[in-house]
This record gives structure tokens, sequence and C-alpha cells, in this order.
């Protein structure tokens, strides 16, 4: 038989009454709710990746673990129920491996296949000289700046800044080409404002390259 490993939300940084049991095919997941929950009262969802549960709470929904999975799962095969504990009730959600293998966590962290997921944030920043406290995260481009170092990354180094500079031409080019394909007489402007009340354009047109009328 397949060894099973237990870990307690503790160890798994899970929310308290969360824990998981797993073996080579499967994940099992235990969620603590209210004793006086009904099936009606929960919200049990799974994807391929990613795993959901809420309660309702009033007119709302409480939402008691929320995240991605570390690895994907055959979805289709997914089941979960409403059972009895020592603790009250509880959720028991059984979900299929895609891949045999054993996990190392439950979750992943939303930054998954990261350097920050591997080593986390604080150390990253460590590891580059500054620490939590100095650092800014660059809404552009993701990167971690130290403090002293943002003006100088805001304005020059910042890789997202060569997209917004583009930007501007490249509309600027659009626009033209879309003025020029109007008409052929797109070259020409109004010499004066049209006055009959149907919207009778002028006669006289003026060429705007030579200034003679036309």
């Amino acid at each position: 038989a397949p060894t099973r490993i237990t870990a307690s939300s503790r160890t798994m940084e899970l929310p308290e009454g969360v824990s998981w049991t797993q073996d080579d095919e499967s994940v099992e997941v235990t969620v603590v709710v209210s004793i006086d929950a009904v099936r009606a009262d929960l919200r049990v969802k799974t994807t391929a990746d990613s795993l959901s549960v809420q309660q309702r709470a009033g007119h709302s929904w409480r939402p008691i673990v929320v995240g991605s999975l570390r690895h994907d799962v055959d979805h289709e095969s997914c089941c979960w129920a409403l059972e009895k504990s020592r603790k009250g009730k509880c959720v028991v959600i059984q979900l299929e491996k895609r891949k045999a293998a054993l996990w190392d966590v439950l979750l992943r962290a939303s930054v998954a296949g990261s350097i920050l997921e591997e080593l986390g944030r604080d150390q990253v920043i460590v590891d580059a000289g500054a620490n939590a406290a100095e650092s800014i995260t660059c809404a552009r481009c993701g990167a971690l700046v130290k403090a002293s170092r943002w003006e100088a990354h805001n304005t020059t180094w910042c890789e997202a800044l060569e997209g917004l500079d583009a930007e501007p031409s490249k509309g600027m080019q659009i626009a033209e080409a879309d003025e020029s394909a109007k008409s052929p007489a797109a070259h020409l402007y109004w010499a004066r404002s049209p006055t009959n009340p149907e919207g009778v354009p002028p006669n006289k047109l003026v060429d705007s390259a030579s200034g003679q009328l036309v």
C-alpha cells in the first residue's frame, strides 16, 4: 500500500481547520465547517488547478479556503461530501491526481514557478542588498527595486518604458494613415465654413501645399 503523508494546516500554511492527506494517486482535503451547516450552505468548486470552499454567512458567502493547487488534478473525477467528525462537521474533498507523484504542498503560491516561490519575497530582497522596508515593487515590470533607486528605475531602467515610449509614435502613424485614406482630397481644407443650412460645402478650396485656390 502506498505511504500516506499527512500535513497539518500549520506546516502547510493553510487556514485554520483545513488539513490534507495524500497517496500517489489522490489527495484528500478536510475542511472543518460549523456544526449546523448543510449542503445548501456550502459551495465547493474544483477545477483542474484550483480549489474553492465557501460557506454561507447571512446573505453572502465566506471563503474558507481558495487557491491554486500545487499540481493539476482530474477534476471530472473529484468529489466531496459533508461528514460528521469529532470536531463537528467537515467537508471532505477527494482529488484525483493527474500524475502519480507526491506533492510537497497542497496550494502553490500566486507567484508559482518564480524565484519568489522558492525563496520567499523577503529573502529575495535580502539577497538583492535591500530589506522589506526599503523595497518597492514596480507595477509595470514586477521588479523589486530599492527605494533609493526607484526614481532612476521609474524614469530610465524599467523594461516596460520601451513599450510605453513606442506606443504614441505608433498611434500617430496609424492616425496619419487613416487621415490620408479618408478621400483623395484629404490634403485640401475648406477656405470658409459652409453657410448653406443644408450643409452644402463652399465651392472654393485651398491647396494646403501651394496656398492657391482650387
